[in-house]
């Protein structure tokens, strides 16, 4: 009885992580799509009138993007990017841009690391999880993804309403957290950078970013309750 039970809080500790691994993992790859999505940007624009306050035309400010996404993907070695803004030929960005899209492209690739590492201990925990539980494993899997989104419908309630309430300072926290300088306060009037992505698209990245986030795992949770029902019933109909 002692084995029994220590075996179920084994897999039970094992199925809880699983699922939470696979939420950061869900979370890191929709901000990636989020952050890559030059179409998102183009729609941006139009709506915050980014050409119009740069002074730059829509196809040159996405060339611009296009460049900058390409650098943080390391697929650029630089951002010595040219472009004509207010009728002169110019460099887009100045020194403290540029130094802090080095920090932005490493927090990236920080995040890649992260996910891969995350990807290797889910795949590993299932395993372990299968030896554990054999052909019950789904039914674990499921029972804690069902406690997992009602905790995540709760967090995200939250953070909905603190976000809708003062988003500017939960941004402020997240730079104060993620970055070690202040080379992110840009200044509006004259750093081209900002302009491009003021603090509305960030608001709205956001709101993309957790959108994306809950439809992804209400979408796995439903295709993991099919499975369940469907491994339930034909167990039934085995016996």
């Amino acid at each position: 009885m002692v084995n029994l039970r220590k075996s179920r809080a084994v897999a039970l500790f094992v199925s809880a992580a699983c699922v939470i691994l696979f939420a950061f993992i869900m979370l890191l790859t929709c901000i990636e799509i989020s952050a890559f999505d030059i179409g998102f940007y183009s729609i941006e624009y139009e709506k915050l009138k980014r050409p119009e306050a740069i002074g730059i035309s829509q196809k040159e400010l996405m060339g611009v993007t296009q460049a900058l996404l390409a650098y943080i993907k390391g697929q650029r070695p630089d951002l010595n990017i040219k472009a004509v803004i207010n009728g002169h030929e110019r460099y887009v960005f100045n020194e403290r841009e540029m130094a802090h899209m080095v920090d932005v492209r490493d927090l990236f690739i920080r995040g890649y690391i992260l996910r891969n590492i995350l990807i290797a201990m889910l795949v590993v925990l299932v395993f372990v999880l299968y030896v554990l539980t054999r052909k019950d494993m789904t039914r674990w899997l499921f029972k804690a993804y069902l406690f997992f989104l009602a905790f995540l419908a709760v967090v995200c309630g939250i953070l909905v309403v603190l976000i809708s309430q003062d988003f500017t300072s939960y941004w402020n926290y997240f730079h104060y957290i993620f970055f070690d300088n202040d080379l992110w306060l840009l200044d509006p009037e004259t750093d081209i950078l900002i302009q491009m992505v003021p603090e509305q698209f960030f608001y709205d990245i956001v709101v993309r970013i957790v959108t994306h986030f809950i439809l992804g795992m209400l979408i796995t949770g439903l295709l993991l309750g099919s499975a369940f029902l469907l491994i339930n019933r034909v167990k039934r109909g085995g016996g």
